[in-house]
């Protein structure tokens, strides 16, 4: 899948943070990425952007809800 290069990590990594990020940041000016990575878990679809939480890292990552996971 491919992913927003924008992440949350460290003291910034909570559910609540990454709702409010995926509602404030302009997603079409930022880069994406292929992901391939496993331990991760959707967490909400808000505006068009799915935010997943990679557990195994403790971070938050970003896509694109058309986009097929």
């Amino acid at each position: 899948m491919l992913v927003y290069d924008a992440i949350l990590q460290g003291h910034e990594a909570t559910e609540e943070n990454a709702r409010n990020y995926a509602l404030g940041l302009d997603w079409q000016a930022e880069e994406q990425s292929k992901y391939t990575g496993r331990d991760h878990n959707y967490i909400d679809s808000i505006n068009g952007i799915d935010i997943y939480y990679h557990f195994g890292a403790d971070y938050y990552f970003f896509t694109d809800t058309e986009e097929e996971n």
